[in-house]
């Protein structure tokens, strides 16, 4: 389904198991040859996305997240929802799963132009690096106040 960044919270809550989502983005893994993107869609759908489909395949076997390509990633207070993307279409797709909040230990992120740098870190240790469109700060933050009210 299409849905702009502005309005993730607010579609994916209406999918979403449990409580409503506080915060969406839209994210993807980079790679070496993620500059391909630039190329346009046939750089994009024929090089990068392919690359980053095996990159998030790896880092989903050493993270036990879900991950593909790219994701929305959604915040409830007991979870982390992951659903399979296309953000240059601005499209949604499969539900993948969820990670429990009480395995995430940070979500830190630095400010940009478009692609924020988003860096999850999970219990054990194990890091997660990706790029995030859309309201990136106001993700942090939610994640930051659901972590702070579970552990009080």
């Amino acid at each position: 389904m299409h849905v702009e960044d502005k309005d993730l919270v607010t579609t994916l809550s209406q999918q979403a198991d449990g409580p409503p989502l506080s915060a969406a983005i839209y994210a993807r893994v980079s790679t070496a040859v993620s500059f391909t993107r630039w190329l346009g869609p046939l750089g994009n759908y024929l090089v990068a996305r392919p690359a980053a489909r095996a990159a998030a395949h790896r880092d989903e076997e050493r993270t036990d997240m879900p991950l593909d390509a790219a994701v929305v990633l959604g915040l409830d207070p007991q979870a982390l929802h992951v659903w399979a993307a296309d953000p240059m279409l601005s499209q949604v797709n499969d539900h993948l799963g969820t990670v429990e909040i009480a395995r995430i230990t940070a979500i830190r992120t630095e400010i940009a132009k478009s692609w924020w740098p988003l860096s999850i870190t999970f219990t054990g240790g194990e890091s997660l690096e990706l790029e995030a469109r859309g309201d990136v700060r106001g993700f942090v933050a939610a994640f930051e106040q659901h972590r702070n009210t579970s552990a009080a």
